[in-house]
């Protein structure tokens, strides 16, 4: 009497493909120690090569860095009586007459304007003038402001010094 079962079934083995045998023996000499390497019977320790070294780039300097300079008398300047600077912001007192009694200066880029009421007509007489021009961009930007002593003006905050309080240079 056979029946099913009475002999044992035997599946079919399937092939092993030559790349899966390829992966199994690398990983198995990647779990293995490593390895000192002879060369001629001796021992040679070989190492790696150094790291690629960092270098230090030089900082970078702007070329056209503006300038914030003007020879104008609504100008503050930091022989005047109390001057003073607050980054961008700078301020004065001087003398509440002269050239300029009250005036102003703009420049920005292309344009430049000025204007003032004071002593520098002919024999020291008063004169009013006014002046606005065109020209090829420079890089020059600020704006100054005289009332009889009062100078006031707007610079570029990259000028140094950045604080100034009553002439003494702090930062």
């Amino acid at each position: 009497s056979s029946h099913f079962g009475s002999s044992p079934i035997l599946a079919p083995v399937p092939k092993r493909r030559p790349d899966v045998l390829l992966l199994c023996r690398s990983r198995a000499k990647m779990e293995q120690a490593p390895q000192q390497n002879t060369f001629d019977s001796e021992e040679v320790d070989v190492e790696m090569p150094a790291p690629r070294q960092h270098v230090m780039m030089p900082e970078e300097q702007h070329a056209a860095m503006l300038n914030s300079d003007s020879p104008h008398e609504s100008a503050p300047k930091s022989g005047d009586k109390l001057y003073s600077k607050l980054l961008c912001w700078n301020f004065s007192i001087g003398d509440p007459l002269g050239k300029a009694i009250c005036g102003e200066h703009q420049m920005l880029f292309c344009c430049e304007a000025s204007g003032e009421v004071g002593l520098g007509g002919k024999d020291g007489c008063l004169r009013c003038a006014n002046t606005c021009e065109l020209m090829m961009p420079e890089a020059r930007c600020g704006c100054f402001y005289k009332m009889f002593c009062i100078k006031c003006g707007l610079v570029s905050p990259l000028d140094k010094p950045f604080l100034v309080l009553c002439q003494k240079t702090i930062a």
